[in-house]
């Protein structure tokens, strides 16, 4: 994490933050150089519910009985009625409903794998080389906290596609957490919470980097993990609390690539 670190693999985190910045030479301006490959993993969001065959809500990375953390600064219960799906979207809403004792707020995150047992029938993990892609709309209001990003159990191959701060709608955190990653904190031109992004990051196995709306805005070091799941959630922050009672943010689609 750029600004709160994931309770596990704290210190990688630290380590890959100091790596140097991608320079303004290799900023927006420059495209994609391949292709992402052949599609491996995708939902489109079609239908009316959550595909539970692909997603779980529990995960290891959240250590109050796989639904919560509120040592890593989230303010939310995960829950399946957060999850809504709907002309080819799904929606995820934060709602300050009183979930579970001591919480709040319940959101939503999805996985693959490292579910508490919770697997899907279907799971699935991210490989070296892998091109990770969602498309959606950022949420507008401070206090929340969109991601994707992988997980294998202990943190030490963490990556982040991205992560977003609704406080700051110019800016995302873009991450590989694995020792000798990186990071590049991105600022952009324009209020990213306006419009629909697409937003992706090819997991190595050379180099680790990261696009927007198709363009190169990050390029960090390599990624060599094995067994990660892939996560998106709504957190809430508890670092700039919500002065709202709910907000969502809309998922298009979430595609996994593979060379």
């Amino acid at each position: 994490m750029i600004r709160t670190l994931r309770t596990i693999g704290a210190g990688l985190a630290s380590a890959a933050i100091a790596v140097a910045i991608l320079g303004p030479a290799a900023s927006a301006d420059q495209p994609a150089a391949d292709g992402p490959g052949a599609l491996v993993f995708a939902d489109e969001f079609d239908g009316t519910v959550i595909d539970q065959s692909k997603w779980a809500i529990h995960s290891n990375a959240e250590p109050d009985q796989c639904l919560g953390n509120k040592g890593n600064q989230q303010l939310e219960w995960h829950t399946w009625d957060a999850l809504s799906v709907g002309n080819g979207v799904l929606t995820v809403t934060a709602r300050k409903d009183n979930p579970q004792p001591g919480y709040e707020w319940s959101s939503g995150l999805i996985t693959t794998g490292q579910t508490c047992g919770h697997d899907p029938a279907h799971s699935f993990a991210v490989k070296p080389g892998d091109y990770v892609e969602t498309r959606l709309k950022l949420p507008a209001a401070t206090g929340f906290w969109p991601s994707t990003w992988t997980w294998n159990g202990n943190g030490s191959n963490e990556q982040d596609t991205y992560e977003f701060y609704s406080d700051n709608h110019r800016k995302l955190y873009l991450t590989n957490h694995q020792s000798g990653g990186g990071s590049c904190p991105y600022e952009s031109p324009t209020d990213l919470t306006t419009d629909w992004h697409t937003i992706a990051e090819r997991l190595g196995p050379n180099k680790t980097t990261w696009y927007l709306d198709g363009r190169q805005i990050c390029e960090q070091g390599p990624y060599s993990g094995t067994g990660d799941a892939l996560i998106f959630d709504l957190f809430v922050y508890a670092g700039v609390p919500p002065t709202v009672t709910q907000e969502s943010t809309q998922v298009d689609y979430i595609h996994v690539y593979r060379p």
